[in-house]
């Protein structure tokens, strides 16, 4: 056993001699490197390994650098911070025949926390940002099928913008609420005889499905030559086209209202930017600082920003908040106002 200097006599004094419960308490204090190897017992009379760890110890828990292995051969290798994975380490878990790498990257508290690689038991593989032990940030998910999703995370969900290339060769780009396609997207079709995306589709999905899509042929890839062959889509018309597109928009928006305002937050919808121009606007009507407006306030709150929403598109989208229609007595906090901008902010065509 090693002492500090604390506990060598000086120099012409007699060494003090330790109690036998001092000198226990002694031994047991681990800091520094150490092995600890901890057993469990089987039979009468037999022992076997249950779990051990090799590594740096600081006040009785792990701290540094450490390897520890569990009873069912589960495995981590790497950086500990008061008794838990924190900073960079590896963790194999235990298979039929040998040790499989299941997580590389870094921890917090014993959690995946930051940057690192999952491997899954299906064959699937992420990389990217986590929070939490749950895939959340920018990230590229690798599907066993052979589909690949890269883009924004959320609490696990592929949450916000992202491109999913389908197994297919079919590629889509667009916004994702918890896991569903959502508003926004582009959808291109992929022609294995052509080798090459040779449709289009832009439209509105809510739930996950489209509900409203514009159908187009893609130019000829001049890499593909197959793509020059013509494939012209079949010669419809539609009366007033302008017309038809522009209610059916507004329909898809009402359908949205429902999912934006239920499942998604307000700092989601908006940039730091934005929501302090809103607050701004809804401040200048506030005079008196009540934290709700009328319904003649909120109107004017609209025009400090730019909009001028007409009596059915107020009376659509603020039917989304409350059961009953407003009248002069309703009062609508800032929420109400923020969720009301992004539902009622133009959809590009």
């Amino acid at each position: 056993m090693e002492l500090d200097a604390s506990q060598l006599p000086a120099a012409g004094l007699k060494p003090k001699k330790l109690s036998l419960s001092q000198t226990r308490d002694l031994i047991s204090q681990k800091s520094g490197d150490r092995r600890t190897i901890y057993w469990s017992k089987g039979k009468p009379g037999a022992y076997t390994t249950a779990a051990k760890y090799l590594g740096q110890w600081q006040d009785n828990k792990k701290h540094g650098k450490g390897t520890q292995t569990w009873a069912n051969g589960d495995k981590y290798v790497g950086e500990w911070l008061e008794g838990k994975p924190s900073g960079f380490g590896t963790f194999w878990k235990q298979g039929s025949k040998a040790l499989l790498k299941q997580y590389a990257g870094q921890w917090a508290g014993g959690k995946q926390n930051g940057r690192g690689v999952h491997y899954y038991d299906d064959g699937g593989v992420y990389d990217g940002q986590w929070r939490n032990g749950l895939r959340h940030g920018v990230g590229t998910m690798s599907y066993a099928d052979g589909s690949v999703y890269e883009g924004d995370w959320f609490n696990d969900k592929r949450h916000g913008f992202g491109i999913f290339d389908h197994a297919n060769g079919d590629h889509f780009e667009g916004h994702y609420v918890e896991d569903k396609r959502e508003g926004e997207g582009v959808h291109f079709y992929f022609s294995a005889e052509k080798k090459t995306h040779h449709k289009r589709m832009d439209g509105e999905w809510v739930d996950d499905v489209c509900k409203c899509s514009i159908y187009s042929e893609m130019e000829p890839d001049p890499n593909v030559p197959a793509s020059e062959k013509p494939e012209p889509l079949p010669k419809l018309h539609l009366l007033k086209p302008d017309s038809v597109l522009a209610v059916e928009l507004l329909r898809i928006r009402e359908q949205r209202a429902h999912h934006r305002a239920t499942r998604v937050t307000i700092d989601e919808h908006f940039t730091e930017e934005e929501l302090a121009a809103l607050r701004t606007a809804f401040g200048r009507v506030d005079v008196d600082e009540q934290g709700a407006l009328t319904l003649a306030q909120l109107r004017e709150a609209f025009l400090h920003i730019g909009m001028d929403p007409t009596n059915y598109e107020l009376e659509t989208v603020l039917g989304n908040f409350r059961s009953e229609p407003a009248s002069d007595d309703t009062r609508f906090t800032f929420a109400d106002f923020a969720q009301a901008c992004d539902l009622l902010s133009p959809i590009d065509s």
